[in-house]
């Protein structure tokens, strides 16, 4: 049996696939609701978009696991994968770090940044 993406799988939103916790359609059964993540700042929607684009590229990374010769697939994780270092480049450019790692200045600059609970 040729099972791929195109065949045998509707794939949702990213956004939408978020939200639920799953891109594929035929498999989707709701545990309990289905969330509707929203945002207030344009900090917390660039973040938001950095957050769904990284889960799209592991479920479809999930998937390539599979179905490895899927093309549509691999097309689909490369175009997420891209999009997502887009995003934390953009991210990083205006708000820095989004992950910690090895800073060459070795000055944690994370640390000055606002606390959540201190961008009320």
């Amino acid at each position: 049996m040729n099972d791929n993406l195109s065949m045998n799988n509707k794939l949702v939103s990213v956004s939408e696939g978020f939200n639920r916790g799953n891109m594929f359609d035929n498999i989707f059964d709701p545990y309990k609701y289905i969330a509707d993540v929203k945002t207030s700042d344009p900090r917390s929607d660039l973040l938001l978009k950095v957050q769904m684009y990284s889960f799209a590229a592991h479920e479809m990374n999930l998937y390539l696991d599979l179905y490895p010769n899927d093309i549509q697939a691999i097309g689909l994780y490369n175009q997420y994968t891209e999009e997502v270092n887009r995003l934390i480049v953009e991210y990083e450019s205006k708000y820095g770090k989004i992950c910690l790692g090895i800073n060459e200045s070795y000055n944690w600059e994370w640390i000055k940044s606002p606390w959540p609970w201190e961008r009320i």
